[in-house]
């Protein structure tokens, strides 16, 4: 089962599943247009008790990725994340007491959740200090679930994934700083960039966030290291600044994007980059896909999709 699973995640995890498996999709935005074989879509909330209990009857796996706020979106609205996320996902863990052979896989975040670190990487163990009210929640629902995992003696999973990007991806204002460029230098818009660029973040490309899924699922209860709820940060392991990203983008496109710098926002983090070694000692898994290999790919998709508008003239070319 897959909890918001019509997002870019969900929908890339999706497709690659129902190779093997048949999923279930529990969303908000699902239509009768997404139904194809192996893949059964929900419409619907995932405070349904009654959906909930009927799809979780079929699943022997769930992979919690519902969220409906950005760090922008809650930045002062705090009771929008227990609103939009905890109280939902307390819910869930509510009903999911009722089936406890099934293992739950929770989706968090690595970017927002430590604050900022005087680690060069950031270690599972390290202390969470989240600067954002979305940070905030996400820490608060793994607090549950560890908890929810100690009086039930369920088991479940965290995951702490960097910025995840790749091909797909929609534009979200305030989310996403690799398609907001994208989205800006097809516009034509002037970028607005909190600070000076210079903030330090951890990117993933998504097919390989989604390698490590598949070998979850296959391989998620033969390695518990005695511990109910593991916690695993999934990322690069290497730092790059949005002014990098500005950089790589027009380099592999040849177009020039205007930016405007704005003053830094309280919100975010100056420096996050993950330690992923605990999830290659367990899993084996690393990343493969370096960050320019993976906007070029990125922007391949963009081109074969034609998703380019026709506001790109020969006059906003740089080479």
């Amino acid at each position: 089962m897959l909890l918001g699973g019509n997002g870019f995640i969900g929908r890339r995890l999706t497709q690659s599943l129902m190779k093997d498996y048949c999923v279930h999709v529990i969303s908000r935005t699902a239509s009768e247009a997404d139904l194809v074989d192996n893949i059964h879509y929900y419409s619907n909330s995932i405070t349904d008790r009654k959906l909930l209990r009927e799809v979780l009857s079929k699943c022997d796996i769930v992979f919690h990725l519902a969220t409906d706020t950005t760090p922008g979106k809650s930045a002062l609205l705090p009771a929008l994340e227990a609103e939009y996320n905890l109280l939902p996902t307390l819910h869930f863990l509510e009903i999911l007491q009722e089936y406890p052979d099934t293992f739950l896989i929770y989706v968090s975040t690595g970017g927002a959740i430590y604050g900022d670190s005087s680690s060069e990487l950031v270690e599972e163990k390290d202390p969470l200090v989240p600067l954002s009210y979305y940070g905030a929640g996400k820490a608060a629902i793994e607090k549950f679930i560890i908890a929810f995992c100690h009086q039930t003696g369920q088991l479940a999973m965290i995951l702490r994934p960097s910025n995840l990007y790749g091909p797909s991806q929609p534009y979200r204002s305030g989310f996403g700083i690799i398609p907001t460029i994208f989205h800006h230098l097809f516009d034509g818009k002037s970028l607005s960039i909190w600070g000076d660029g210079e903030n330090i973040r951890d990117y993933l490309y998504i097919d390989d966030f989604i390698e490590l899924c598949l070998i979850l699922v296959k391989r998620v209860k033969r390695i518990e290291n005695g511990l109910k709820v593991p916690i695993y940060n999934v990322g690069s392991g290497i730092g790059s600044s949005s002014n990098m990203l500005i950089e790589i983008v027009q380099h592999i496109t040849g177009l020039k994007l205007q930016v405007e710098y704005l003053v830094a926002r309280k919100v975010d983090v100056r420096r996050v980059v993950l330690n992923c070694d605990k999830i290659k000692k367990d899993y084996g898994w690393t990343a493969k896909t370096g960050l320019v290999e993976g906007i070029e790919k990125y922007w391949q998709t963009l081109i074969s999709e034609n998703f380019l508008p026709l506001v790109l003239s020969d006059s906003r070319m740089t080479r």
